[in-house]
């Protein structure tokens, strides 16, 4: 099976979207911890740039995940979070349900 680049771009959109927002982190939040232009991640959301593999070693990094995770297919390869996801979403309710009391 032969994938197009624009498929792997698009698959790389939607990946960086839902691991920054699972992050809770803003375009620039990301950019910031990737150090890398918030323009870039514009345009690497959108799928209007390529990313070059010092890049996707940064925005791995910078999301707490392999490089190869960001370019599958969100869709095809939906393995669900990992234990450390899991515990940190956890830990995350735990504390917004808490200071709410």
């Amino acid at each position: 099976m032969v994938l197009s680049m624009d498929y792997i771009r698009e698959c790389l959109a939607r990946n960086l979207i839902m691991r920054r927002t699972f992050l809770h982190l803003s375009q620039e939040g990301l950019a910031d911890r990737a150090g890398l232009s918030s323009g870039f991640i514009a345009n690497l959301e959108r799928g209007k740039s390529w990313v070059s593999p010092t890049s996707l070693e940064k925005l791995s990094k910078a999301l707490d995940t392999e490089p190869w995770k960001l370019l599958q297919d969100p869709q095809i390869n939906q393995r669900g979070y990992t234990k450390e996801e899991l515990s940190m979403l956890w830990e995350r309710a735990k504390s917004e349900f808490f200071s709410g009391l």
